[in-house]
C-alpha cells in the first residue's frame, strides 16, 4: 500500500461518507482546544475540532496524525483507519470482513485494541473521523494531559531516542581518583535549576518546585520543556542564591521566610527611598513623560502592622515598592485606592460587583470601571497587603482581634508559599524571580542604609 501525502489528508477525510449516523451529541458537545508540542493546532472553520462527549475528550484523527508527523490513510472498503509513523515501513494489514461496522484503527500493521470504556471512534457529522484522545495518544507514544479551566488537549510527542554509541574499551586512569563520567547536558540543567530552590511554570499551567526535578527523569521532559528551563535557568542566574545580612552572617535567599521578624528599620525603608527619589524623578519625567507622584511615607505602617501579623514588614514594603513601581503607579492601579500591592487587578476592570469575601466593607469596595480593590485608607491598604502575604505563609487564622481587609484571603491556598522566593509563579505569572528581585533589587539596597 502506497503511503499519502499529508497534503491530502484533508480531501481523503472529507471523502468519509459512510453509512451510520454518529452520535446524535457529537454536535452538541463541548469544544475542545488542542495544543501539540506547545504549539496550538489551528482548525480550520467548517472542520471538525475536538470535542468532549459523555465526559471522554475525542479529537480528530486527521489532525492528531498529521501534527504528529504520521501517514494516514482511509479504506472505506473495510472501514480502516490505517496510521503509519515517519520512521515505519508500511506493513499488512490484518483480514477484516467486509460486513463489520465498527471502525478499525491500525498502527503500523497492528490493530488498536480500544476498550468501550473509554469510548469508540466514530464519523461525525461533518464526516471526520474522531478517537478518544487517550487511546490514540498513547498509541502513538505521546503524553496527554487534559487542562480542564482551560478546556484544553495538551499532546506532547515523546523525543526520538537516539541509539547509544558503542563502548570503546580504555585504559583506566593512571590516577587514584576515580574517573566520573560528566553529566549530559540535560541532566546538570536540572540539577543547576534545583539549587535555586525556587518555583517554575510549567507549559500546561502546573508549578513545580525545582528541588523536584532531582526525582525526575530528563527523558520525560519534552524539548519545549528543555527550552522553557534554559529560559529560566538564564534569568534566575542574574541574581545570587545568597545574600550577606548586616550582622555579617550569610542566608540563602531561598530559606528567607515570609514570616519572621524585619530585619530593616523603617528610618532605614526611607534612607532607601530618599536616595532613589532622584532616580525615580528623573525617569518619569525624562523617560515616560509622566508627572511624578510624591512617594507616600509608609515605611512605619509596614513595619508596626507587619510586626502584629508575624510578617517581615521591611520586605512587605520592598515588595509594595516592586509592585507600584516605587508607587508611581504605571501599571492599571490608580494611587487613590490605597493598594499597595495589586489586589485584585486582574488586568480586567470591576464590575463593582464582586464579592468581599468577608472583607470589612467599610475598609474596601469595588467600583465599576476600576482596576483592583479600593481601600479606605493607607492603613487599611497596608494591613490588606499584609494580610494577604499572611494567607500565602501559615495556615494560622488571624492573630486575635485582626478584622479582615484583604478581599482575596479566603482565595488563597493558605500556606503554599512559606518563603519569599516560592511566591514566584504564585503571586506574580510566570514570575520566574519574583522573589529573588524583591530581595535583591529592592530590600538589599535598603539594609546599606
Amino acid at each position: 500500500m502506497g503511503r499519502i501525502s499529508k497534503f491530502m489528508l484533508p480531501f481523503l477525510f472529507s471523502s468519509l461518507l459512510l453509512a451510520g449516523a454518529a452520535p446524535s451529541t457529537a454536535a452538541d458537545g463541548h469544544k475542545a482546544n488542542i495544543v501539540v508540542n506547545g504549539t496550538p493546532v489551528t482548525i480550520a472553520a467548517g472542520d471538525q475540532p475536538a470535542v468532549i462527549l459523555q465526559g471522554r475528550t475525542y479529537v480528530p484523527l486527521r489532525v492528531i496524525s498529521e501534527y504528529l508527523g504520521c501517514q494516514v490513510q482511509w479504506l472505506p472498503s473495510t472501514r480502516q483507519v490505517v496510521i503509519n509513523r515517519e520512521q515505519s515501513q508500511t506493513a499488512g494489514l490484518p483480514d477484516r470482513p467486509v460486513k463489520l461496522r465498527e471502525i478499525q484503527i491500525i498502527v503500523d500493521g497492528k490493530e488498536l485494541a480500544i476498550s468501550p470504556e473509554v469510548g469508540q471512534p466514530f464519523i461525525t457529522a461533518a464526516n471526520r473521523t474522531v478517537v478518544p484522545l487517550r487511546v490514540i495518544g498513547e498509541a502513538l507514544g505521546c503524553q496527554v494531559n487534559w487542562r480542564q479551566a482551560e478546556r484544553t488537549v495538551e499532546i506532547y510527542k515523546a523525543p526520538e531516542t537516539v541509539p547509544p554509541a558503542p563502548v570503546v574499551p580504555v585504559e583506566p586512569p593512571a590516577t587514584d581518583i576515580p574517573a566520573v563520567m560528566p553529566a549530559t547536558s540535560e541532566v546538570a540543567l536540572l540539577q543547576e535549576l534545583a539549587s535555586f530552590k525556587t518555583n517554575l511554570r510549567l507549559p500546561d499551567k502546573t508549578i513545580i518546585y525545582s528541588e523536584d526535578l532531582l526525582k525526575m527523569d530528563p527523558a520525560g521532559f519534552s524539548p519545549e520543556h528543555m527550552q522553557l528551563f534554559r529560559q529560566y535557568r538564564d534569568q534566575l542566574r542574574k541574581y545570587d542564591t545568597r545574600i550577606k545580612l548586616p550582622d555579617g552572617n550569610m542566608i540563602n535567599t531561598a530559606d528567607l521566610t515570609i514570616l519572621g521578624p524585619s530585619i530593616a528599620s523603617a528610618d532605614q525603608l526611607r534612607a532607601w527611598i530618599a536616595a532613589e527619589t532622584p532616580r525615580i524623578k528623573n525617569k518619569m519625567e525624562q523617560q515616560l513623560n509622566r508627572q511624578f507622584i510624591p512617594i507616600p511615607d509608609l515605611a512605619d505602617l509596614y513595619i508596626k502592622i507587619g510586626a502584629a501579623y508575624g510578617i517581615r514588614g521591611d520586605l512587605a514594603f520592598a515588595q509594595a515598592a516592586k509592585e507600584t513601581h516605587y508607587w508611581q503607579f504605571t501599571g492599571d492601579v490608580q494611587p487613590w485606592q490605597n493598594n499597595y500591592c495589586g489586589l485584585w487587578a486582574t488586568g480586567t476592570p470591576c464590575t463593582g460587583q464582586e464579592s468581599l469575601n468577608g472583607a470589612d466593607p467599610a475598609q474596601v469596595r469595588f467600583e465599576p470601571g476600576v482596576h483592583g480593590a479600593i481601600f479606605a485608607t493607607p492603613e487599611a491598604g497596608v494591613e490588606a497587603h499584609i494580610q494577604h502575604l499572611y494567607a500565602y505563609a501559615t495556615t494560622n487564622p488571624l492573630p486575635p482581634g485582626k478584622v479582615l481587609v484583604d478581599p482575596r484571603f479566603t482565595l488563597v491556598k493558605r500556606g503554599i508559599a512559606p518563603t519569599w522566593q516560592k511566591l514566584n509563579a504564585r503571586w506574580a505569572v510566570p514570575g520566574t524571580t519574583y522573589g529573588q528581585s524583591i530581595i535583591h533589587d529592592y530590600w538589599k539596597p535598603a539594609l546599606t542604609k
